[in-house]
This record gives C-alpha cells, structure tokens and sequence, in this order.
C-alpha cells in the first residue's frame, strides 16, 4: 500500500472509532488499529471493511452499482448536486461531513470536488462492492472510504458538521450522536415523479395502485428531528437504449418485476425528482 492509499486517512484517530470496542483507531503503516488490539487493513482500492463476518443480501450487487453508476453519469442527478452543495454552503459546513449509505460513490465524490480544503468526508455503505468500486474510482485525499454498520457507525460523537443520506435507509439515533452543535442531516427521498415513466409502466395494470406517496417518510424524519428545510428538485433526460436497461436493472421499482414481461417501447424520456429535506436535532 503506497503513500496515495493511505494518505486520506492521517489523522484519522480524531474522528474513527474502533467498531468492536469504540477506542480511537490510527493509521499504523498500511493499517487502521486500536489499542484494544483490533486491526483493519486498507484495502489497495482504498478503503477499510470495518464489518467483521456480515455481507448483506439482497438485489444489490456490483452490476446494480455498475448500473446506478451509468445512470448517475448521465447527468439526470447534477440538480441534486447542486442543491445539497448549496445547503452544505449555506450552512457553512467546512469540516465533517458523514455520507450515510453512499453507494458507489457518486455523491461523496462530486460534493468533495468543491468543497473547502478543511473539509473531510466519511463516506460509508453496508455493501463492500460498492465501497470497492467507490474507492478504486476515486483516491481524493479528503475522502476515506468504509464498509460499516449503518446502525453504529464507527465516528465519534459530536464530530460531525453534515451527515447526507441519499436515497438510503437512516438511523436518526445514530445520525444525533454524530452530530456537532449547529449541525445537520440531509435526506433526500423520491417523489411521486421520480422515475415516474418507469413506474407508470410496471403499474399500469395493476387494480387499485394509487401512486407513490413520501409522505410517511417525510412524517417519520420531522418526527425524529426538527425538519428545518424541505427543497424539491428534478431533472429530466432522453432515455437511450442503454440507459433504459441500467435503468431497469438498477431500480428498486422493479424489484420482483419481471421487465420482459413490460413493453417498454413508450418509454422515451426518464425523470428524477426528489425531496432534500433539512434536519436539526437542536
């Protein structure tokens, strides 16, 4: 492990926490350890699995994530960008900031391109393909990469300014204790249009499908901190062959949906549309 695949992590005993037994973790050589005698190699990607003996199951795997990926570099996301960069901006955020669920990286990576020099990322997702691919992608000194319990993830309290959870499950227990005096979450969520040409098709047929409603998710995220901030945001592009497929491949809407059973022939454009809601636990 060369000096690059390491350097992202000097210093990190100011923020890390051992997830076994919660003492501070240091760089040593090509290593994250403890003194409780715990220790996590670096991968040569550039990233640290700190979920022992647990992988998750389910429908995401590294084609999904390459999937996602294509679709994220589409361009249809750039809005969404924009706006949590805009927060982290307007909420002066310039040291911290926890990405909770980052997938393969794209949200971490395009925030860190402008973000101040004082700022550092910590990013983490419970799919070690998708830290792998994050990782081996980009090698940006401010960002360090992690396989992690979602659940207990390895920071120290109160040391967080920001912590973004995009289109991810959240613990807003564990997103409380991270957060600093005047810090915040940002979530974003979809909407009743989000991918709506994709939904339309899947649930056309289907008797006594009302639509898509973020209502319950937006009620349990006030219920559990202070909703200071609610900002809708969408984006539309020309769908192409090859995006239809990621699209399909990738997209929870077709989880348990066999797409060849769909005529998808109608399907010319796609449409992303989100809510980026603010949080404060204060």
């Amino acid at each position: 492990m060369g000096a690059r695949g390491t350097k992202a992590f000097v210093g990190c005993e100011k923020y890390l926490i051992c997830p076994l037994c919660r003492l501070p973790l240091r760089l040593s050589e090509s290593s994250l350890k403890c003194t409780g005698g715990h220790n996590f190699d670096i991968a040569r990607q550039g990233y640290v699995n700190l979920l022992r003996n647990h992988q998750p199951s389910g429908p995401y795997n590294r084609e999904s994530f390459l999937n996602r990926r294509q679709i994220f570099l589409s361009g249809l996301y750039e809005p969404l960008v924009d706006k949590v960069k805009s927060l982290i901006d307007y909420f002066e955020i310039k040291d911290v900031v926890v990405d909770a669920g980052c997938g393969e990286g794209f949200f971490t990576s395009r925030l860190a391109c402008e973000a101040p020099s004082t700022t550092r990322f910590f990013s983490f997702d419970i799919s070690k393909e998708a830290i792998r691919l994050a990782a081996a992608e980009n090698h940006s000194d401010c960002i360090t990469w992690f396989v992690s319990d979602l659940a207990a993830i390895p920071i120290q309290s109160q040391t967080t300014g920001c912590v973004i959870n995009l289109f991810s499950p959240a613990n807003y227990t564990e997103f409380s204790r991270l957060l600093r005096r005047g810090g915040i979450v940002i979530k974003a969520i979809p909407t009743q249009n989000h991918f709506i040409e994709i939904r339309d098709k899947v649930y056309e047929s289907r008797t006594g499908y009302n639509g898509y409603s973020n209502k319950r998710v937006i009620d349990y995220f006030a219920k559990h901190c202070r909703l200071i901030g609610r900002h809708t945001v969408s984006s539309s592009i020309e769908m192409t062959p090859d995006l239809l497929s990621a699209t399909i491949a990738m997209t929870p809407i077709m989880f348990g949906v066999d797409g060849h059973d769909v005529d998808w022939s109608s399907v010319t454009s796609l449409t992303m549309e989100s809510d980026v809601l603010v949080g404060s636990f204060e």
